[in-house]
């Protein structure tokens, strides 16, 4: 090999190695798990936090004041609904009376994601309580992740003991239908 196809050789590998390490869709893919889990646990990182503030605003609704780009469209559009029309009726429980994001009416000193599942396109990430430094032998709740784009959204939160949050707020809408015209 010439002295010019020795430095051309040289050159290409050193592109390719490039290339290689920089792509993050050949070498440095991460692990889809991974990062969901601290997508998830970074949001519940943070609103553990909120939640245990004093505020005019109630945190579920904070949430998605401050941190809209984390959830589907269809869960922030079912929740302001349901905040509205609980706002319209201050005396009676017209909405949900307990926090979407916790399935809970209690908080813990701190939440800890741990354990993904994959169903369909989507992930569901279970979400201890952790109080005195001993975690719930059960999740709180079970988180649904889905892609969008290039980041991670909420699209639903499971109780784990049946349910989701968005067939509730759905089936508080029927109801709030039927008996508050």
């Amino acid at each position: 090999m010439t002295g010019f196809g020795k430095r051309l050789f040289s050159l290409s590998m050193l592109l390719a190695g490039f290339f290689v390490w920089y792509s993050p869709g050949i070498a440095q893919s991460p692990d889809p798990h991974n990062s969901v889990v601290k997508f998830v646990q970074n949001f519940y990182d943070w609103y553990g936090i909120v939640s245990h503030k004093n505020s005019s605003l109630a945190s579920d609704e904070r949430a998605i004041i401050e941190k809209p780009h984390m959830f589907s469209a269809k869960v922030i559009a079912s929740l302001k609904e349901d905040f509205e029309a609980s706002s319209k009726h201050p005396e009676e429980i017209v909405g949900l009376d307990w926090d979407p994001f916790l399935c809970s009416q209690e908080l813990e000193d701190r939440y800890e994601a741990a354990g993904i599942k994959k169903q369909g396109q989507n992930y569901l990430v279970n979400v201890y309580g952790v109080s005195g430094g001993k975690r719930n032998p059960e999740p709180n709740v079970i988180a649904e992740v889905a892609q969008s784009g290039d980041h991670w959204i909420f699209v639903n939160f499971h109780s784990p003991h049946g349910g989701d949050l968005l067939n509730d707020l759905k089936e508080l809408k029927q109801n709030r239908n039927k008996y508050h015209k």
